[in-house]
């Protein structure tokens, strides 16, 4: 294995982004934070466009679903964090399922179209529906404590984020390795003929 092999990269970038937050002020873990969260976003899309050879577009939807629905339990339920974080992803979950039902009907260019569309009403709803989710100005959820841990609030939330990615990226890992992945990668190929031969003509 060479020094530059992929996993030696990786573990290189695991061993910074542990090692290097606490020297960082608050906005520098803000950005982190925010990177962090992308790349746990495009490892799904990944698996899904890249991986599955789907063209659906409702992954910025469905995190937007969780995001709103944690902070939502929070303010209008009084629920902790630890009680509607994972909540918030059940629901997002849920309503992906919905929804992927009748989108197993499609495919191509519709699928595309028709999951981009939901990506479309979802955002509308968030600034529209103002008495829940209280439209374009959003809303303050409760102070977050990472109690016993002598954590700040910025630190706790780049590390759980961190955390979270890290599980999520080898689940995908194994996943795509599974006989599961293995059939997605088939599928895969047989659109990217399909397509290849439809160019041509």
């Amino acid at each position: 294995m060479t020094p530059f092999s992929r996993r030696n990269v990786l573990l290189a970038l695991l061993a910074i982004a542990i090692a290097a937050p606490p020297f960082a002020n608050f906005y520098h873990l803000f950005v982190a934070n925010l990177i962090v969260i992308y790349v746990l976003l495009a490892i799904g899309l990944n698996i899904l466009v890249g991986y599955a050879g789907q063209l659906a577009f409702a992954n910025a939807a469905m995190f937007g679903i969780g995001a709103y629905a944690t902070g939502l339990l929070q303010v209008q339920l009084g629920w902790s964090f630890w009680l509607a974080f994972p909540s918030g992803a059940f629901i997002a979950m849920a309503v992906g399922l919905a929804i992927s039902l009748p989108a197993l009907r499609l495919s191509g260019l519709y699928l595309a179209l028709s999951t981009l569309a939901f990506a479309q009403a979802t955002q509308w709803v968030f600034l529209h529906w103002e008495s829940v989710t209280f439209g374009a100005g959003g809303f303050k959820t409760p102070p977050l404590s990472f109690a016993p841990l002598p954590i700040a609030k910025p630190l706790g939330l780049y590390y759980l984020s961190l955390a979270l990615t890290v599980v999520l990226f080898m689940f995908a890992q194994n996943l795509v390795a599974s006989r599961v992945g293995r059939e997605w990668r088939v599928k895969r190929s047989e659109l990217d003929a399909f397509l290849t031969s439809f160019q041509n003509r």
